[in-house]
């Protein structure tokens, strides 16, 4: 009898409580897989490679294209496993277009110091707003991409913009998570839940969503659901057939450059 209480108690570690511990201890190497990448130090093209210091001293290695007089910003924020440096060629769509442009790098990102929170990230995108601030009073717009948008929409919140366009945004990462581990009861394990669902209906710029319907990762009905938390007046655009990664393949910036353009017109 003692042996096979001994058995079960092993059992239900193994089976019952390590995958809980694994996931609560290693989820933000799952949450922000930044590639192993020291991107070069000087100007790539149109792009100057700037550093951008955090209030809690963080460096972060960003690429910026300065607005001319009269021109507004575009922050550009990146999914996880993703850099700054690999955003410059939607970054010179949007030079191309007539914007200033900052592609926002985080902490422990594409050579930047420190490492990658829920917390840490959105204060690099306020270090980042901050920093064109500082160079222009002329208008800022943001423009993420999945994880990006969990960073985007509390800086939307906090700072003043004239826009905002997510492509392929979550309600929460606590909903993909659902989404793909719905047997797993992950309330009050994740330490970066990113609850967009809770802020968005605080903006009060004009948002574009963009969301490809055979989405495999953050899954078409989260972005949708988004939309519909949203303020009214946000447009929400289902690109069909188009996934996660490759909305640009179905003129995604093309459409962001119209939405900024059409939200500048009307101020």
């Amino acid at each position: 009898m003692i042996r096979a209480t001994k058995f079960l108690a092993v059992i239900v570690v193994i089976f019952g409580i390590l995958p809980f511990a694994a996931m609560y201890f290693l989820q933000a190497k799952m949450i922000f897989p930044a590639p192993d990448l020291v991107p070069p130090a000087g100007p790539q093209g149109d792009f100057d490679a700037v550093r951008i210091t955090t209030e809690d001293g963080e460096t972060l290695r960003a690429y910026e294209h300065r607005a001319e007089t009269g021109e507004a910003t575009i922050l550009v924020f990146h999914g996880n496993a993703d850099a700054a440096f690999y955003q410059i060629s939607k970054g010179e769509k949007l030079a191309a277009a007539g914007f200033g442009v900052l592609l926002v790098e985080y902490r422990g990102y594409g050579g930047s110091t420190g490492s990658p929170t829920e917390a840490g990230l959105i204060r690099d995108g306020l270090a980042s707003y901050d920093h064109v601030r500082r160079q222009s009073d002329q208008p800022i717009g943001l423009y993420a991409h999945s994880l990006g948008t969990g960073v985007a929409v509390p800086v939307a919140v906090q700072r003043p913009v004239f826009a905002v366009a997510l492509e392929a945004p979550f309600t929460s990462i606590l909903d993909v998570a659902r989404y793909r581990m719905g047997w797993v009861p992950l309330d009050g394990l994740l330490k970066h839940p990113f609850h967009s669902d809770q802020l968005i209906g605080q903006i009060t710029a004009p948002i574009q969503i963009i969301h490809g319907t055979a989405d495999r990762v953050i899954p078409f009905k989260l972005g949708k659901r988004l939309a519909e938390l949203a303020p009214k007046g946000t447009k929400f655009l289902a690109i069909d057939g188009a996934g996660h990664n490759n909305l640009a393949a179905f003129g995604s910036i093309e459409i962001a450059i119209a939405f900024f353009k059409e939200a500048l017109a009307e101020r």
